[in-house]
Parts: C-alpha cells; sequence; structure tokens
C-alpha cells in the first residue's frame, strides 16, 4: 500500500499543528479533593491513564457533555458525600510544561473528545496512555492502556506500503525511535472483524526540557472515502488522458500566443509528424492558408466558438490535409488562456466530393454530347436538369425546380388531340414507378411547329430502391415518320398496280373461260379465275388499309369469303365462326389462296348431295401464332390418300402452308376439319 498516495505528507500539517498549539497553550480551573489517585475506566474514553479522580471528576466532568461517561468508576463518586470534598480553585500550569514532566504525557487534554479526528498518544517505550473514541472507532477495538502487549498501536492489523507489518514497524515505533515527526503517511487499519479502513497519520514526538523524546501523538483520520473519491478522480483523469492520448480523433492545445502545447496520436499520426516535430511549434507553419489560420487565431482569441470550420494542413511528406476544426477557448477572468481543438479529418470525403464532381461534369458532357434531348427530374416530376438539345427541341428555356412532367411548350398525343401533362409519358412512368416505351407523342414550340418524337422516360431509384426521379430522353422521329410517308405512298402506289394488274389478269383469264369449249380447260380456267379474284380480294383490303404492313383478321376473311360466295350453289353459306387478330403482308397473300382452295374444296366434296348447307371459317391470332381452319358439313375425306395429287387443290394448300413455314392437317368427324397453323415473323408487325 502506498504511503503518501495523493496527498503531500504535509497537507495535514496546519491542522496538528493547531492541535499540539491547543495542547500546549490551554490553561483551566480543576477542582482539588482529597482523594488517591486511582486508574479511571471510561467506555466512552475506552482505558485512559488520567490525572488524579479530583482532576477528573472536576474538569472532564465540567467539560464534556458526557463526562460521567468517561469514568467507568463514577457509581464510587456518585455515592461518596459532596459535602466532603474541598474544593479549590487555582490556575492548571502550562500544558507544555505538563507534558514535559515524566507523568505530564500521561494525562490527556480535556478536549479529546471534541477533536474531529482520532487520537492517541504512547510513552518513549511505545506503550499506549491515552486514545479518543475515534480512535477505538476506528480501530474497531479498545486496546489496553500501559501495558506492553501493545505497543506503538492499537490497530489489530496494519499495512503500510502495500504489505501488513507489525508493530515495530508502525510510523509511531519510527518516530520514537529517531524523534522525527511523519505527516500525511496512509496507511489500511485492518479490524478483527475483517473490515479495512484507510487512515492518514500524523505524529509529533514530544521532548522532556532535556530534548529527549518522553513519547509521541498520533493525530489519525480516516480517509476511506475521500481515498474513494481520489481514486474516481484518478480514474476520471487517467480516462481523460486516455482520452485525449488515445482517441480516435485529432486533438491538440494551442496557446494563445499560437503555440502548440500538446497534440495526440491521432493528430501527430494524421500529418506524419513526431512530437518533438510538432509540439512547441507556431501552428501557423501546419496551416496551407495563412489567411485561414489567422482568422481562426482572432475568433479565438475573442474568445469565441469555432463549428467545424474548413481549412487545409500540410502533411510531413509535403501533402495536404482537409480538416474540419472545432474549438472551445479556454478563458480566465475574461483573458484567453488556450485552446482545445478537435481536428476532424475529411480528406477522403473531399476527394470523394472531388471525384463525384469530375464525374457528374464528364457525365453533364456527355449528356451534352448527345443527340438527342435528354432532362431529368426529381421524384415530383419537377425538373432538375436539361441538355441543350432539349431546349432547342422545345423551343424554350425549362426553369429548373419549377417546370413539371415536362420541357415542351403543349404536347399533344400521335392523334393530334391535346395531353395533359400530367398524363404525359414522363408524368406515367413517375406515378406508376415504371419506364414507358413506344408511345408516340407530339411536342409542340412556341412557334407554332410541332415535332413527333418517341420519350423514353424511364425511373431512377437509389440504393435501397426508392424512387429519386426520372430520365427522359425525346427521340426526334421527323425523319422516320416522313420515310415512313414516302414508303406508304410507295406501296400505295405499287399496290394500287397490283390490283390493276390482277383486274387484268382475272379479266383476261374470265374471257378464256367463256370463250373455251373444253370441258377440261374450262375447269383449269375457272380455278385460276377463283384464284386470282382470291388475291385481288386480299390486295383491296392491303390497299384499302391505313396501314401498309397489316391486316385485320375479320376484314380480311370478309373480303375473300365475299369473292368466294360467287361460286357457291343456292342455299350454301359462308359463317365466319372467329375472326381475331391481325394478319403480317406477307402471309395475306398466301393465306388468300388458301381460304379460296379450302373452301372451293368444302364446295366441291363437302356438302350434301342436295348441295345444301354451310361452310364455316375462322382465323385466330394471339402472340404471333395463327390458327386458320375451315369445316364444312359432308362426310370428310381422307388427306393422305390425296397428298399425292399434287397438282390438285389441297397439293396447293400443302405447299402454301409450308411456304408460311406452317403445317397443314385434315380432321374428320362430322364433315371435314381443314387446319392451317402458323407463326407470323415477329418483326413483320413492327412499325
Amino acid at each position: 500500500m502506498a504511503t503518501k498516495g495523493a496527498y503531500a505528507p504535509g497537507a495535514y500539517a496546519p491542522l496538528r499543528r493547531a492541535l499540539l498549539s491547543l495542547l500546549l497553550r490551554r490553561k483551566s480551573t480543576v477542582r482539588r479533593v482529597s482523594t488517591p489517585r486511582v486508574l479511571l475506566r471510561a467506555p466512552d474514553y475506552r482505558r485512559s491513564r488520567l490525572a488524579p479522580a479530583a482532576i477528573a471528576r472536576s474538569s472532564f466532568r465540567s467539560n464534556f457533555p458526557s463526562a460521567r461517561a468517561l469514568c467507568i468508576g463514577r457509581e464510587k463518586f456518585a455515592r461518596g458525600p459532596q459535602n466532603n470534598m474541598q474544593q479549590e480553585t487555582s490556575a492548571r500550569p502550562p500544558i507544555s510544561s505538563l507534558l514535559r514532566r515524566p507523568d505530564g504525557l500521561a494525562v490527556p487534554p480535556d478536549f479529546i473528545e471534541f477533536l474531529p479526528i482520532a487520537a492517541y498518544a504512547c510513552d518513549a517505550a511505545g506503550r499506549i496512555l491515552w486514545y479518543n473514541t475515534r480512535a477505538a472507532d476506528l480501530w474497531g477495538r479498545t486496546p489496553r492502556v500501559g501495558t506492553d502487549s501493545e505497543l506503538y498501536c492499537g490497530a489489530h492489523r496494519l499495512i503500510f506500503g502495500g504489505r501488513e507489518i507489525d508493530r515495530t514497524e508502525t510510523p509511531m515505533a519510527h518516530v520514537l525511535r529517531t524523534g522525527e515527526a511523519i505527516n500525511g503517511t496512509e496507511g489500511i487499519v485492518i479490524r478483527p472483524d475483517g473490515s479495512q479502513a484507510r487512515a492518514m497519520v500524523h505524529i509529533s514526538p514530544v521532548r522532556d526540557d532535556a530534548g529527549n523524546v518522553i513519547g509521541a501523538i498520533n493525530c489519525f483520520h480516516d480517509v476511506t472515502e475521500l481515498g474513494r473519491l481520489t481514486h474516481a478522480l484518478r480514474a476520471r483523469q487517467d480516462e481523460l488522458e486516455d482520452f485525449f492520448e488515445n482517441g480516435s480523433i485529432a486533438l491538440h492545445i494551442v496557446s494563445a500566443e499560437g503555440i502548440i502545447l500538446r497534440a495526440n496520436q491521432a493528430e501527430l499520426a494524421m500529418l506524419g509528424y513526431s512530437a518533438e516535430e510538432y509540439i512547441g511549434k507556431p501552428i501557423a507553419d501546419f496551416h496551407v492558408d495563412a489567411e485561414t489560420i489567422g482568422e481562426i487565431l482572432a475568433t479565438l482569441s475573442a474568445c469565441q466558438k469555432l463549428d467545424r470550420r474548413p481549412a487545409r494542413l500540410k502533411t510531413k511528406n509535403g501533402g495536404i490535409r482537409h480538416v474540419l476544426i472545432t474549438s472551445t477557448p479556454r478563458v480566465e477572468d475574461g483573458r484567453f488562456i488556450n485552446t482545445r481543438c478537435f481536428t476532424e479529418d475529411i480528406t477522403a470525403q473531399v476527394e470523394a466530393q472531388s471525384r463525384v464532381a469530375y464525374t457528374e461534369e464528364r457525365y453533364r458532357q456527355l449528356l451534352e454530347a448527345v443527340p438527342a434531348a435528354i432532362y431529368t427530374t426529381d421524384a415530383e416530376g419537377v425538373i432538375t436538369y436539361f441538355n441543350e438539345h432539349a431546349r432547342q427541341m422545345a423551343g424554350t428555356t425549362p426553369m429548373v425546380g419549377r417546370t413539371q412532367w415536362c420541357v415542351s411548350y403543349r404536347l399533344h398525343d400521335s392523334d393530334g388531340k391535346p395531353l395533359p401533362f400530367e398524363q404525359c409519358p414522363m408524368a406515367i412512368a413517375l406515378k406508376e414507378n415504371r419506364p414507358v416505351r413506344n408511345v408516340e407523342i407530339l411536342l409542340e414550340r412556341p412557334d407554332g411547329r410541332v415535332v413527333p418524337v418517341l420519350p423514353h422516360p424511364t425511373p431512377l431509384h437509389d440504393e435501397r430502391g426508392r424512387l429519386v426521379g426520372a430520365v427522359n430522353m425525346l427521340v426526334d422521329i421527323s425523319d422516320r415518320k416522313q420515310a415512313e410517308y414516302r414508303q406508304l405512298t410507295l406501296l400505295r402506289e405499287l399496290n394500287h398496280r397490283v390490283k390493276n394488274n390482277l383486274q387484268l389478269l382475272q379479266a383476261l383469264l374470265s374471257s378464256a373461260h367463256r370463250a373455251s369449249g373444253n370441258a377440261e380447260a374450262k375447269s383449269v380456267l375457272g380455278d385460276a379465275v377463283r384464284r386470282v379474284e382470291a388475291m385481288a380480294a386480299a390486295q383491296r383490303v392491303l390497299h384499302d388499309e391505313a396501314s401498309p404492313v397489316h391486316v385485320e383478321a375479320r376484314q380480311f376473311l370478309e373480303a375473300v369469303s365475299e369473292s368466294a360466295r360467287s361460286m357457291l350453289p343456292p342455299g350454301t353459306s359462308i359463317e365466319i365462326e372467329d375472326a381475331t387478330g391481325v394478319l403480317n403482308n406477307d402471309a395475306a397473300m398466301p393465306l388468300a389462296l388458301i381460304v379460296n382452295e379450302l373452301i372451293t374444296n368444302a364446295v366441291k366434296h363437302g356438302l350434301p348431295t342436295n348441295k345444301v348447307g354451310s361452310i364455316r371459317i375462322g382465323l385466330r391470332e394471339q402472340d404471333s401464332e395463327v390458327r386458320f381452319w375451315v369445316h364444312d358439313c359432308g362426310p370428310g375425306f381422307d388427306y393422305d390418300a390425296q397428298r399425292a395429287n399434287r397438282a390438285g387443290g389441297l397439293g396447293l394448300v400443302h405447299g402454301l402452308a409450308r411456304q408460311l413455314r406452317g403445317t397443314f392437317s385434315v380432321g374428320r368427324g362430322s364433315g371435314a376439319l381443314c387446319t392451317v397453323l402458323f407463326r407470323q415473323n415477329d418483326g413483320a408487325d413492327a412499325e
């Protein structure tokens, strides 16, 4: 156990001197009685060797509130007649002279119980002469007085210097041997019940007139709680010191003159300097910007706080650290003493921001170079950016942060009807959180010019998937529209010429059919006329259709079946069971011939003998998959037996189905069911 702890050895010397002064200077009157000298026993005072009973009775009873408790033998005095006492009042000799007498130290001061500390006295041999209640309480026992069995101290056990000592090693023993006083030494008192108390002792030797040590007085007090507080304070100080030295945040202290007084390891490591290279130097030497450090020091000198002030510091290897400085000045009596600075290294953030800014600038240049109008919005549709192409296309300059949904002056749908901004493709993309594609709109400029565009609005999300905005690219399709118009004009002219040629061919074949006298030739020419009529019907549909690349299924069936009705016998009808979807141009002509051949075959072979009945046809297209069928009401036929005749109608159907990359099948039941299945070219219906 350390003997000094956190207190200087003379910390309680003034108290000790005051007590000794009281011991040496106090005078009082006593009552003398003719009673013999006796050894008095006091439960509160434990065992004390006192003055004669008369002194004890007069002095202690008159000065201590519990004087009667100081004398176990007080009953003898209580029973003795008071009128036998001779009362005499005289001045007590000075205590200093009494202490120098051989038996003077044996008499305790009359105020000893009023002291706020424990006290006891030993003679030159180390025998305990007296002690007060506080001493007994601190020891946890009542040692015997005046015996050689308990020398130097009344404690059960003692620890000094970190180890348990015997009585001959106690501070009291040292003072009696050397005559040197001890002040402020700490030790641990171990009581009989095992409890402990930390005590600080102040021991002064007592000498006679010849200067010989005749005893010593020990004034000691319990510093257990004070020690606990001291330990806690020291632990707190150590914690703060550790926080300063080993904290992850760079810290330094600068004097009012701008000199670095302290710096922790984090700051030294951040800049790469050793303590000798950094501490004791002007802080301005390590700042890149003299103006910045000048403003910082001026602010602190005015006793004002700094909060995350940006600055740049020099590193030992010649680099630069970007930092934020937060500092609170220390002020005493209105005078700036020093400042405590927290230095936050934000070099990585600054470099990251610089990289982001560089990347954003590159993207901005890239967007400006794209030959398309591009703009972005936030999650509410408010425009946050637009490139020069967008401004030129719109014919006006949008207001960033105010214009919403679109950069244009007005919008129209593909049919020319006005389109509200809140219903435009960008608004739909943001409201429904999905990309919008293949929607043509017309953008009207303030000068009245209309630009057909194909928008590509796409929502943007953050790393958590939350909608943060959208980007839209407006593709000007004016050139494509003009090319489509020219192509449509050319196709219409071509269809018109094909139609005229088919009509001419049909007229020639019909004339030859009428003029032919040969039955077989007449039959062949009749089949050719019907086939040309079917092709002409399909051509008419394609020619009249607004779109030159596909035709509606019902419109196609109605046109082709109408041309076939001319060969039906009376009482026979053609019924369209189903007609859904669209047909591509490249499939329309072969399918028209297939329809004609299957209807002709049904008329010739699939009707009852009376030639009265109905022929049911259908066409269904879904996901580019086309199914066409003809169902008659006749007895049916064996298709496999007729496949060998490739020159016949069914042979032509089989060949045309192969041309469509499909299949042809015939089913038997209540009539013949002829079916053609094929898949249209996916790219054929794209505009």
